[in-house]
């Protein structure tokens, strides 16, 4: 049985419902909807919605909605099934019709393969007969379904028109950019090459006199990508594969340059041709939309873009395929073509612009507010002015965490869990990384203003310790977790000097111990991670797995410095001025000599998370431990 318009609609064989009764067949006299989806891809949250609000609106009139899950990316169909189970518990609570998972491949067998199948999510409407009135994008359905539960769709009409939507006979051409990649290979180039020093930087600046399409092959050729991590758009590659499996041509045509062109053509092996920029000429526009009419001809070729220089090759295309397009891109796409097909591009949403930031690291800068805590002076005015630093000091940060996770890409893929950090996952493109940069920086620099030009020459070198630390620094062993110490102890410094306080050198000196331990833990952490994996040694790092000890024994030592200093200060004479009960503080040696233990233990059990600083907000022996030390302090004061 073939699943195309006005056929009978295939069989519902489905083992796994997960929300509503079984259904076995359609009942004459009601209108189906069979909606496909997958879980990964982008734009089910949408249709699901959709689909909710279709069920509410013609229940009375005879409406029946069935989701159906395919292709789920999972090792089990156990696994897949309680996966679905816990995402539609928290994504569709009110979820009002059937809902079923295709563990067998019998669905999409009987259903998407014969309908000439051509993305994800795709519905069919089965009319009150049980014949296929529509196949095509839920996006069309608020049209369609009115019409076919009144009767007046005339699915005939309509069927050269759905089966020229997936035209055996016209091959598809896929742009690279931010289409079939969720990042732009342009930026890729330029921040991998960016770091390999002032020759290399220079001679792309100098290319700039012969034009953009020069400027791309010198930064293709100076750069080395790793193809086999690049953030690939699943869904795309979904409308591909189905396309080369009815027996369609595709092509990839992109503005990059034929160096990136050739490797991911070659690493993909779904392409039976490419077109590309060379040193001379630039393929984008009126440009490309010239080539491809020539080798297709005009309407000879459906199109996947993303963006407004795909307007020309759209409006000669045949279908328009968009990707994650913009509201005035749809609009003008709308205009010139009437319909088109959306693909989703995994857009960020606020969560994670906060990822990006690092909002969660903020934490870290609270140390500005360790010099009036520890000197004891809350003054409103003190209070005030930390708060200020505090922010300004945020979005230095947060620059120079972006900056580090665009130079970082390439590493960033290859490790476990930062490859889905948004910049290296591709969702946030980069461009935008290269605007908030000196935005934030610029943010930062006009509050430090406002405080003295003291704290702006701190700010400032914090700012050029950490830039180097992500550029060349973390490369060195040891001197990466010394400047990591300096950075935390530099937090500290610039609180001082924003409410104008003396120091004292205990505080130093102890910040400077205790930092440096959890630096070390944190490279400990990393390289039990690689170990546990039996990944390679991080070419990019100075450690090896056989160092692990080594690395334990130098947390154990620093630690245990970081509460020798501290018991010093107890005992010294510069604790009684500021504390009435001075003893009741060497209580808290022994609670810090039991948490920086216990830290080291956690990681030696593999329990901690790559950042210990992250670690003690989420371990509740941590808080306790915490409250525990800032309760002897209020008890000596």
């Amino acid at each position: 049985m073939m699943a195309r318009i006005e056929s009978p609609a295939p069989a519902i064989k489905v083992k796994s419902w997960l929300r509503g009764q079984p259904l076995t067949s359609f009942q004459p006299g009601k209108v189906y909807i069979v909606g496909f989806w997958s879980s990964w891809c982008g734009p089910t949250f949408a249709t699901i919605s959709q689909l909710v609000q279709l069920q509410e609106k013609y229940r009375d009139k005879g409406l029946e909605v069935i989701g159906v899950a395919a292709c789920e990316e999972v090792q089990t169909p156990d696994e897949a099934r309680i996966n679905l189970d816990a995402w539609l518990t928290k994504k569709v609570p009110n979820l009002n019709y059937r809902f079923a998972y295709d563990s067998t491949g019998d669905m999409s067998q009987l259903w998407m393969e014969p309908g000439l199948f051509c993305g994800m999510p795709t519905s069919f409407i089965i009319d009150r007969h049980g014949y296929i009135a529509f196949i095509g994008s839920p996006m069309q359905l608020d049209d369609v379904l009115p019409k076919v539960i009144d009767g007046i769709w005339c699915a005939r009409d309509d069927a050269k028109a759905a089966d020229t939507e997936c035209s055996r006979d016209k091959p598809i051409v896929v742009d690279l950019d931010g289409s079939l990649l969720l990042t732009d290979v342009l930026y890729e180039s330029f921040f991998n090459v960016l770091p390999l020093g002032f020759s290399t930087n220079f001679a792309t600046v100098r290319a700039l006199a012969n034009g953009k399409a020069a400027v791309k092959h010198h930064l293709a050729l100076s750069s080395e990508l790793d193809y086999a991590t690049l953030p690939y758009n699943a869904c795309v590659l979904d409308l591909i594969q189905a396309a080369k499996a009815q027996g369609r041509k595709v092509y990839l045509a992109t503005a990059a340059d034929a160096k990136h062109a050739k490797a991911i053509a070659d690493h993909l092996g779904i392409f039976d041709d490419w077109f590309a920029s060379d040193e001379r000429t630039n393929l984008t526009g009126s440009l490309k939309a010239e080539i491809l009419t020539s080798a297709f001809g005009k309407c000879g070729f459906d199109y996947i873009g993303h963006g407004s220089s795909d307007l020309p090759v759209w409006e000669v295309a045949d279908k328009a395929y968009g990707v994650g397009l913009s509201k005035s891109v749809k609009n003008r796409l709308v205009t010139l073509k009437g319909e088109y097909v959306a693909l989703d591009a995994g857009n960020a949403d606020r969560q994670v612009w906060f990822k990006a930031l690092r909002v969660h690291q903020y934490v870290k800068n609270l140390l500005i507010f360790v010099p009036p805590l520890t000197s004891h002076q809350f003054a409103l005015v003190n209070i005030i002015t930390g708060v200020v630093a505090f922010i300004a000091f945020c979005a230095c940060a947060s620059a120079v965490y972006i900056l580090n996770d665009l130079l970082d890409l390439k590493s960033d893929r290859a490790h476990p869990s930062k490859r889905s950090r948004p910049y290296a996952s591709g969702l946030l493109q980069l461009r935008s990384g290269l605007f908030m940069v000196p935005a934030l920086l610029l943010f930062s620099l006009m509050l430090a203003i406002t405080l003295s030009l003291e704290f702006v020459d701190v700010l400032f070198g914090y700012f050029v310790l950490t830039s180097a630390y992500s550029l060349y620094l973390k490369r060195q062993m040891i001197v990466d977790v010394i400047a990591l110490a300096m950075l935390y102890t530099t937090r500290i410094i610039a609180g001082g000097i924003a409410v104008q306080i003396q120091i004292s050198q205990w505080l130093l000196i102890f910040s400077f111990f205790i930092f440096t331990s959890l630096a070390l833990i944190k490279r400990y952490v990393e390289l039990t991670t690689r170990l546990d994996r039996g990944l390679p040694d991080r070419s990019g790092r100075d450690y090896r797995s056989g160092d692990l000890d080594v690395v334990a024994a130098l947390v154990a030592a620093t630690g245990s410095n970081a509460v020798t200093i501290f018991a010093l200060y107890v005992a010294s004479a510069d604790v009684q001025t500021l504390y009435r009960h001075p003893r009741v503080l060497w209580l808290i040696c022994p609670i810090l000599l039991y948490w920086m233990a216990r830290n080291l233990m956690m990681a030696h059990r593999r329990l901690m998370d790559d950042d210990p600083i992250v670690f003690a907000l989420r371990d509740h022996i941590s808080a306790i431990a915490i409250v525990s030390i800032v309760a002897v302090v209020f008890i000596a004061i």
